[in-house]
């Protein structure tokens, strides 16, 4: 009677490890479907919800999954807005008035810098931290306008990378310009959207490709921006010139003060601008990387040059295009898998 009794506590006991399991797995599924319950109330339910699915939206929009944004479920009306802004940007042309307009009553506090510079170029870090996001980035000070040039690739079936540009031209610095097709992220950048004009000769003009607008740098080291034609652009001076958008400052005046961030989503971008003294900036801000930095709104990128005192700039190729190198090395963290970015059709650099 004693070993039998011990046989059926042991198949007793055997048994209650399943127990447990079963016990684990109702609390793990009951766990699941709690919080997605709550996430499902929080996003549909609450206007910070609706917020955070709007700038998803926004953000989708601006990449080559775009047809994900409908899958947002924000009203049809909201989501045609946030079209229409990316398509069809304000554009003012930066030579149509002599001085800025419609400016704000209060100046923004500028960030000071050197006032003699000792080098050609200077270098700033950025790391902004907002409410629900945070981005890192560089900013570079060109003191001489002149030595700012498109960089051009002569290869037919790929475009260059950036430290392939810098060791054809010895570039000192350099960041991405154009955008170019990528259908499903596999684009090789040998061809760009828009006009294109190098050493004062024009190698393309607009192709069918909406809502691009001109930036041109003249032999004067004058940054131009606006709906120009390549024609145009060549008679107004203007020596190298590319295409994208959108303008974030014109003549003084910021182009994104009071539109909705999420419009743009937020991104990895590059920009190039120009104070009024003649210094010319590149900027990029990483992107795409939690921990380290999730990227910018075009908001955050027009306040960040109207404070440091910038009157004219526009966008550029943004997303896992967005790099800078200083001296041949990487100064900004790529989005893109291959750490030394992205074929590209052409480049801003300092020669």
């Amino acid at each position: 009677m004693q070993s039998l009794s011990r046989a059926r506590s042991h198949r007793r006991t055997a048994k209650r490890p399943w127990r447990w399991v079963k016990t684990l797995l109702l609390v793990t599924v009951s766990t699941f479907l709690f919080f997605s319950l709550g996430g499902l109330v929080f996003l549909f339910g609450t206007d910070t919800g609706e917020d955070l699915r709007e700038w998803a939206a926004g953000t989708l929009l601006t990449t080559q999954h775009d047809y994900w944004a409908p899958y947002t479920f924000i009203p049809d009306d909201k989501l045609q807005a946030l079209k229409d802004q990316i398509r069809h940007p304000e554009v003012i042309n930066s030579e149509a008035e002599t001085k800025p307009t419609e400016l704000p009553a209060t100046k923004p506090n500028v960030v000071p810098l050197p006032e003699k510079p000792k080098e050609l170029v200077d270098i700033e870090e950025i790391n902004v931290k907002k409410d629900n996001y945070y981005f890192k980035g560089k900013i570079m000070y060109i003191h001489d306008p002149t030595r700012v040039q498109l960089l051009v690739t002569n290869r037919k079936d790929r475009g260059d990378l950036l430290d392939e540009f810098v060791k054809k031209s010895n570039a000192i610095g350099i960041v991405n310009a154009s955008g170019f097709s990528d259908p499903d992220g596999y684009g090789k950048g040998a061809k760009a959207y828009g006009v294109v004009i190098h050493d004062g000769k024009i190698l393309q003009g607009y192709n069918p490709k909406s809502g691009e607008t001109a930036l041109g740098i003249t032999y004067e080291g004058k940054l131009i921006t606006g709906s120009y034609t390549a024609e145009q652009l060549v008679k107004m001076g203007v020596r190298d010139a590319m295409s994208f958008r959108p303008q974030l400052i014109v003549n003084g005046k910021n182009l994104f003060t009071d539109k909705p961030a999420r419009s743009w989503g937020i991104q990895p971008r590059t920009a190039i601008g120009q104070k009024e003294d003649g210094t010319i900036v590149f900027v990029v801000i990483d992107g795409r990387q939690p921990g380290h930095s999730i990227g910018a709104s075009m908001n955050d990128l027009a306040e960040l040059l109207e404070e440091r005192g910038i009157v004219t700039a526009m966008a550029m190729d943004g997303g896992s295009s967005s790099m800078m190198l200083h001296n041949g090395e990487a100064i900004t963290k790529t989005s893109c898998p291959y750490y030394r970015g992205r074929y590209l059709p052409n480049a801003w650099a300092v020669i």
